[in-house]
């Protein structure tokens, strides 16, 4: 058997050949860290997507269930949360979106879609339908946040008008049972209210004031005015339509703080209607939650009572809500994303839950309105989402600024009912027409 030498070829390596195998390992070796989420761009390792949100918070903690629940979700995406007062909310929004330095998502007032809807991204379709939607929070919601099918803002919660009374006034005065009409309303002011040399000694109700003394005085007067009837705006949303029902409503509410009428109870000059409930110098008064605890943080000892605000009609209850929900700016550059966290935020169970019980507000969704129909200090405004109703506000201060003409012209007898409803019906379809 003959064998033939193996032959052994031999090659050296130039330099050139050495630096080209080195450069090809290290790129072998990102490719599998970044294949396998060690370096960004792989699986584990997505670029993160940063959402800044403005709320009106005064303790920002309030979100911290939220966002946390949320990065477990989302662990791309980091969220940020900045507190903007209340008072000057509107204000800074407008001019940080108008200098495009504004958040992504921001609070949104449920009478904001007519002035501000044009500031806001609508839902994606593929994210929330209106089918969805509306079976999840109550037709207030629909009325203030859809508009021609598209989805503007999702509520955070939804709180209505109460009525709120020192139960040992009423008990004093014989009035066995807060009042659920407002027939028994007037009825009650009479049997509360006392006059000491034709001062008023006892006020029954902080009622039929402008807002420089009626907390809520604008929404108090819209819900009189819905509750009879008047649509306040015609269907068309082209003018102010008060009407003969709207007159009914307006008369309503200012009767009680006239002079000359015999229901005459509060007047402007008695000081913020908060301020003197708290103080118990006043029987009744209506309130949101936050007003709630505006009293109790100016007397926590007091002891009062909350609840359902008169109706017209018992059998058809009309209610008024005023509340905040969440949006997306029409410039942000994570509407998707943005999204996303609304949704979250307002839909998910636990997230909803922590906001309500940390803030005091009353829920949105439909299925917390039902596990807090009884509770003691938010039951009452929770119920009265399901019959609340609103209508399109061109700008709320104008609103509260021609309702509060109107009523300080008929209650000072300087104007005649019809020439100061005429007035304000024409402020506001100016601004409707602009």
């Amino acid at each position: 058997w003959n064998c033939m030498p193996l032959k052994i070829v031999t090659k050296e390596f130039t330099i050139q050949l050495t630096v080209f195998l080195s450069v090809g390992a290290a790129l072998v070796l990102v490719l599998i860290l970044v294949v396998f989420g060690v370096l960004p761009g792989g699986k584990g390792g997505r670029d993160e997507t940063s959402i800044t949100v403005w709320v009106i918070d005064e303790d920002t903690d309030v979100w911290k269930t939220t966002v946390s629940r949320f990065r477990d979700s989302r662990q791309d995406a980091h969220v940020s949360i900045e507190e903007i007062p209340v008072a000057i909310f509107e204000d800074e929004l407008i001019n940080a979106l108008a200098a495009d330095r504004g958040p992504d998502v921001f609070m949104f007032n449920n009478k904001w879609l007519v002035e501000h809807g044009d500031k806001v991204a609508p839902t994606p379709s593929s994210k929330m339908t209106i089918s969805t939607f509306s079976g999840l929070f109550p037709q207030v919601a629909e009325q203030d946040f859809i508009s021609s099918e598209r989805i503007y803002a999702i509520p955070l919660a939804i709180d209505t008008l109460a009525l709120i009374y020192n139960r040992d006034i009423l008990d004093a005065k014989g009035v066995v049972f807060p009042p659920k009409t407002w027939a028994e309303f007037a009825t009650a002011v009479t049997k509360i209210r006392t006059f000491e040399n034709a001062t008023l000694t006892t006020k029954a109700a902080s009622i039929g004031g402008t807002s420089a003394s009626t907390r809520n005085a604008s929404d108090i007067l819209s819900l009189l005015m819905l509750q009879n009837g008047s649509p306040i705006v015609n269907e068309s949303y082209t003018r102010a339509d008060f009407g003969s029902k709207g007159e009914t409503g307006v008369m309503e509410y200012v009767k009680y703080a006239t002079p000359q009428n015999p229901l005459y109870t509060w007047s402007d000059s008695f000081g913020r209607s908060n301020n003197v409930f708290a103080e118990e110098e006043v029987a009744m008064t209506f309130a949101y939650p936050e007003d709630v605890k505006e009293i109790l943080d100016t007397n926590p000892f007091l002891d009062f009572e909350i609840s359902a605000i008169p109706q017209v009609n018992v059998a058809t209850p009309v209610n008024y809500a005023n509340y905040w929900g969440l949006t997306v700016a029409s410039g942000s550059q994570n509407v998707n994303a943005a999204w996303d966290f609304v949704i979250f935020a307002t839909t998910d169970r636990t997230s909803a839950e922590s906001y309500i019980k940390k803030t005091g507000h009353a829920p949105a969704l439909r299925f917390l309105i039902d596990d807090y129909l009884n509770d003691p200090a938010i039951g009452v405004f929770a119920k009265q989402a399901l019959s609340a109703k609103g209508w399109p506000q061109p700008d709320d201060d104008v609103v509260s600024e021609a309702f509060d003409d109107m009523i300080k012209g008929i209650t000072s007898d300087e104007m005649t009912v019809d020439k100061a409803m005429d007035e304000a019906e024409s402020t506001l379809t100016e601004l409707i027409r602009r």
